[in-house]
């Protein structure tokens, strides 16, 4: 996923900084998590994905916008696998 955004924002021509992006991913990766015990995982992702979607529509331009969805769209991502615990 990191890849995924560092890829997003070169074509963004944005520079990241690396601890940076990385406690801002942590955090809200973690909400998400908690947000997965009360709601289907697929509704928190769907909800996540529109909050993006709004954001980057209200700061970039069309062009901008356009080079984003394109990353998104090119770009593979691996599921995240939850560690289950054997239960006797």
């Amino acid at each position: 996923m990191k890849n995924l955004i560092l890829k997003i924002l070169l074509a963004l021509k944005m520079a990241a900084k690396d601890k940076e992006l990385q406690e801002i991913y942590n955090r809200i990766f973690g909400d998400a998590m908690k947000y997965s015990h009360k709601f289907p995982l697929q509704m928190v992702a769907a909800t996540y994905i529109a909050i993006a979607m709004r954001l980057y529509k209200t700061t970039l331009s069309d062009e901008d916008y356009k080079h984003m969805i394109e990353s998104v769209m090119e770009s593979e991502i691996e599921p995240f696998v939850h560690d289950k615990e054997t239960l006797h």
